[in-house]
């Protein structure tokens, strides 16, 4: 990767509300990550949403130091450079599994007229978010087998969403390794997942640094300590004047 997203990919999320990175992780970081949810032995989900998630609080970040390797990843200090700017933090973080056969989330994103936490902004070329979502899959995604679904540029929609939208829905296939990134301001929902295994995400979501979507710590003090200091400056509380730049 480079030092920031190309031309090509800034338009793309610009067109579309979300870019796909592929192989953004090694198997071997996949597997490490992969093993570190299974030595929790999670509850078997269901369809219901909260036995689908996992790590909420941050609790994942003190099963291993490779989630807490997510959080400055270089893909996504270069996508959050580009998108949020020098002033961002990590709002919340958590896992998803889902069984064959479930479902998740319908249709959702930002409240209408405008929303002060979920936005997108293209102007004199700069572009800019609200909450931003990254999606690190740690399972194969196929074309038809479910898992995140959207509609493309809804994200700078003007009209409500209306009924019958989801006849619209796009499904995003994510391969191991990848990497899904999109804006909370983009429509989306969870398509209900066929995969030959358990689907298996982890979701970190960052903030510009004066914003903030949940009320608790994306992590426990003492998991946060415990990081590099780069890595701390992610887990600043929301400020505008106090604020110290990450990136």
């Amino acid at each position: 990767m480079t030092g920031g997203l190309s031309p090509l990919q800034r338009y793309r999320f610009d067109v579309d509300g979300y870019l796909l990175l592929d192989r953004a992780i090694d198997e071997a970081a996949v597997q490490r990550l992969r093993s570190a949810v299974s030595r929790q032995r999670l509850a078997r989900p269901d369809g219901t949403i909260e036995r689908q998630r996992f790590g909420q609080g941050g609790a994942m970040f003190g099963w291993d130091p490779a989630f807490g390797e997510l959080v400055d990843h270089p893909w996504v200090v270069a996508v959050l450079g580009d998108l949020i700017g020098a002033h961002v933090r990590l709002d919340h973080a958590y896992g998803i599994v889902m069984a064959p056969g479930t479902s998740g989330l319908g249709l959702h994103g930002p409240a209408e007229p405008y929303d002060p936490a979920q936005y997108w902004v293209s102007r004199l070329g700069s572009l800019r978010s609200g909450l931003l979502a990254f999606s690190w899959s740690l399972v194969d995604g196929r074309p038809g087998g479910g898992g995140f679904g959207c509609i493309p540029g809804s994200h700078k929609a003007c009209e409500p969403l209306p009924e019958g939208a989801e006849s619209l829905v796009v499904e995003v296939a994510q391969p191991a390794g990848s990497l899904l990134v999109f804006t909370e301001a983009l429509v989306h929902c969870t398509i209900p997942w066929h995969g030959d295994e358990d689907r298996l995400v982890v979701m970190l979501k960052y903030s510009p640094g004066n914003s903030a979507w949940e009320v608790a710590p994306a992590a426990p003090p003492d998991v946060v300590a415990a990081m590099p200091e780069r890595r701390r400056l992610f887990f600043q509380p929301p400020s505008v004047g106090a604020h110290r730049p990450v990136i």
